[in-house]
């Protein structure tokens, strides 16, 4: 069994890894002290298709779970 990453799935931990590194920084420890989420962040990690990337691609995600 080959347990290595295909050149997409690294591309993708990639991608989360900078958006990741790019947007967090600055506000978790604020996001942390309300418990609250920034829509703003949700909505980029949207945008980039990191939100469904475990749902079934007949229901709009990327079928990747």
């Amino acid at each position: 069994m080959d347990f290595n990453l295909t050149k997409e799935q690294r591309d993708i931990k990639k991608a989360a890894r900078d958006f990741a590194e790019g947007e967090f920084p600055e506000i978790a420890k604020e996001c942390d002290r309300q418990e609250k989420a920034d829509l703003g962040v949700i909505k980029k990690a949207c945008d980039l298709g990191f939100v469904g990337v475990f749902i079934p691609e007949e229901y709009g995600g990327a079928g990747y779970g």
